[in-house]
C-alpha cells in the first residue's frame, strides 16, 4: 500500500494547479455534465456515475475512502441501487477500494486484459471483476446505455474509453489529464499507440467534452487535443535528438517545446522524465 502512495504522490505533482492558482486538490464535488451523467472526485481523483431508471453504473471507486464518499454522494441524486461498477484499466491509484459497492451486489466488469495485471499484482484492495469484456460493448441499464470502448494498447493494454449513449461527454481516464503532460515514465504505456488513440479519439463524431480520472470536473474536446500535439511534439524533438547523434543526457538539455506546452501543470517536473520515457521508446522499443 506504500507504494499506491508513494505513485498517487508523484502523480499528484504532474496535475496540481500552478502556483498562480488556488485549489484544494482534495476537496469532492458532484457535477451534472448531462441529464443522469455525474462527474465526481476531486482534482486528484475523479470517477462517472450514472443514475438510470433501474439502479446506478459507476466507474472506478480509486480508494476504500473515496468509495464510500461517492456512495454518499450517489445517495444525495438518487435512492437507486449500485448494479455495476466498471473499472477503466488495471492501475491501483483508479481501481481499488470497490467493495462497499460489491457488498450491495454491484457486478464488476473490466476488460479481459486487466485480469492478468490484477493476478500479477494482487492487492487486499482490490474486487476482482465478476464480468470482462473482449472489445467494445454497450451495457444498458433502465433507460441508459453507456457505451464501453476498447482501442487495444496505448495508457497499458486494457484501457476503455466511456461514453453514456445520446450524451456529447465521454469518459477518459488517464489518456488525457486536462492541461497537464501526466507521467513521462510509466513504463506499460506505449507512446506510439498512445498518440494513434488519441488521434482516433479527435476524430470520432458525437463527443464535444469529456470526464478525466484526474482534473477538473469536464474539459472541452480540445484539451484533448493540446495533449495529443504536447506528446507529438515532445517524441519529434527526442527523435531529433537521436538522429543527431545526442545520447539521452545530452537530449536533456536541448529539449525546447513551445511556450503552450511548457505552460501545462507539471511540464517542469516531469520533462526529463517525460523525454527520457520516449527516448527508450525510440531505442530499445519499449
Amino acid at each position: 500500500m506504500r507504494l499506491v502512495f508513494i505513485i498517487a504522490a508523484i502523480y499528484l505533482a504532474a496535475i496540481a494547479p500552478t502556483r498562480s492558482q488556488s485549489l484544494d486538490i482534495f476537496k469532492k464535488t458532484t457535477t451534472e455534465v448531462a441529464p443522469g451523467v455525474y462527474s465526481y472526485g476531486s482534482f486528484s481523483a475523479r470517477s462517472l456515475f450514472v443514475v438510470t431508471t433501474d439502479g446506478v453504473i459507476t466507474t472506478d471507486p480509486v480508494s476504500a475512502k473515496n468509495a464510500a464518499d461517492m456512495r454518499a454522494a450517489i445517495a444525495e441524486v438518487t435512492d437507486q441501487p449500485v448494479k455495476y461498477v466498471i473499472y477503466s484499466h488495471q492501475h491501483w491509484d483508479h481501481v481499488l477500494g470497490g467493495q462497499v459497492f460489491k457488498d450491495e451486489g454491484a457486478t464488476f466488469i473490466s476488460h479481459e486484459k486487466c485480469i492478468p495485471h490484477f493476478i500479477l499484482h494482487p492487492n487486499d484492495d482490490l474486487v476482482m471483476p465478476d464480468q470482462t469484456i473482449a472489445g467494445d460493448h454497450d451495457l444498458t441499464v433502465g433507460d441508459k446505455t453507456l457505451k464501453l470502448m476498447y482501442f487495444g494498447h496505448n495508457h497499458g493494454d486494457c484501457m476503455l474509453v466511456m461514453q453514456v449513449d445520446g450524451t456529447r461527454v465521454l469518459y477518459i481516464n488517464d489518456l488525457v489529464t486536462p492541461y497537464s503532460v501526466g507521467l513521462g515514465f510509466m513504463p506499460d504505456y506505449d507512446p506510439g499507440e498512445w498518440v494513434r488513440t488519441l488521434h482516433e479519439l479527435e476524430a470520432m463524431d458525437g463527443w464535444m467534452q469529456f470526464i478525466g480520472g484526474h482534473g477538473i470536473p469536464i474539459a472541452p474536446k480540445d484539451a484533448m487535443v493540446q495533449r495529443r500535439r504536447y506528446m507529438e511534439a515532445l517524441m519529434a524533438a527526442v527523435l531529433d535528438g537521436i538522429e543527431s547523434g545526442k545520447r539521452l543526457e545530452e537530449l536533456y538539455g536541448t529539449i525546447e517545446l513551445a511556450e503552450e506546452f511548457k505552460e501545462m501543470r507539471g511540464y517542469d517536473t516531469h520533462i526529463r522524465r517525460s523525454a527520457e520515457r520516449i527516448y527508450h521508446y525510440y531505442t530499445m522499443g519499449w
